[in-house]
């Protein structure tokens, strides 16, 4: 038997689990398409998205079997799927973390070319 906060916060998990990952895999799909049109690649954040989605609703689907009647197996797949969500999440962070890094140091990069281009360009050549 479990405590009553416990089967709460089951129920609260499955609602709000199957929920989340419902929007995950709409914004997934959401993000794949568009990163799709620009190149193929741009649209594996998405896909990880919509793989995340999946397991956060299986995740949720085994925490309202656990609400209705306990079982250890089911406990057992519920954490393993959360496990894998929260995973995929790491990745996708450190994935985003280190492109927008790179992305900065390619801006700074380029602004300080474009700023030396622009100082050599108004040296006249005849005068020397």
């Amino acid at each position: 038997m479990k405590p009553e906060s416990v089967n709460r916060s089951l129920i609260s998990i499955s609602k709000w689990g199957k929920a989340t990952g419902i929007l995950f895999i709409i914004m997934g799909a959401f993000a794949a398409l568009s990163g799709a049109f620009f190149f193929l690649i741009g649209a594996i954040p998405g896909v990880l998205q919509i793989i995340a989605g999946i397991f956060l609703m299986r995740s949720a689907n085994e925490a309202g079997q656990m609400a209705e009647q306990f079982n250890e197996l089911t406990e057992e797949h519920m954490l393993e799927n959360y496990a894998k969500f929260v995973k995929m999440q790491g990745i996708y962070l450190i994935v985003t973390i280190g492109l927008s890094v790179l992305g900065i140091v390619l801006f700074i990069v380029l602004m300080t070319l474009g700023i030396v281009d622009g100082v050599f360009n108004n040296i006249d050549a005849n005068t020397y």
